[in-house]
């Protein structure tokens, strides 16, 4: 279904994205101006100020699905890992899959137009310039409600991802999890930490290298 809802908001929307500046929304307005009727009604939704505002509807719908579309499976994952259910529901990748296809369409919406994207790139590019003031930059970028949509529901999946690895390795070696994923829903790394010290408080050990095993 949520894919579905995806095709349907790529279709209907194919060009949705966030401008990266006011100069260029003002040039898009400009460069429109004597466009038919019929292609003025399809580029004006497009023409949204580039920080501080919503973006366009099908991302917001994305981001609602990144949000909320994960939570019953951890449910799942903290409140019955043992059982069947979730076993079969959480044992394949289909899940996690779809969470990156959310996160897909939302990059893809921002980025299709030539001028639209999350964020400006030399912004971005801030984050990684160790001379300067990358903390700054990122302050800069979670302004563009485009950029937070991207990164929330990347951090999202992230999440689930990890806290899908934990349950497995809490299956396969005996080891109680629900804590550890439970914390990994609610701040990611700090639940890796927590099942780290769990399999050495219980004597389970650290998990091995899973390369070196796939060898044996």
């Amino acid at each position: 279904l949520l894919i579905a809802i995806a095709v349907v908001s790529i279709t209907n929307s194919f060009s949705f994205t966030i401008p990266m500046s006011t100069k260029m929304v003002k040039s898009n307005a400009m460069r429109h101006q004597h466009s038919t009727p019929a292609l003025s009604a399809l580029l004006d939704p497009l023409l949204i100020a580039d920080a501080g505002t919503s973006s366009p509807e099908p991302i917001q719908l994305a981001f609602k699905a990144a949000t909320f579309f994960p939570q019953p499976f951890w449910t799942l994952l903290v409140l019955l890992p043992n059982s069947g259910l979730t076993k079969k529901v959480m044992g394949g990748i289909e899940i996690v899959t779809i969470c990156c296809l959310i996160h897909f369409f939302i990059v893809s919406a921002s980025i299709v137009i030539p001028e639209g994207g999350t964020a400006p790139l030399d912004v971005f590019n801030g984050v990684f310039d160790i001379a300067g003031n990358p903390q700054e930059s990122f302050m800069t970028l979670v302004k563009y409600p485009n950029f937070v949509s991207e990164e929330w529901s990347h951090v999202l999946t992230w999440d689930l991802f990890l806290g899908r690895w934990i349950w497995l390795d809490g299956l396969r070696r005996g080891i109680f999890t629900p804590h550890s994923v439970l914390l990994c829903n609610l701040i990611g790394p700090p639940g890796l930490l927590l099942h780290l010290a769990t399999c050495l408080v219980t004597g389970k050990g650290l998990p091995g290298n899973e390369a070196e095993e796939e060898e044996l």
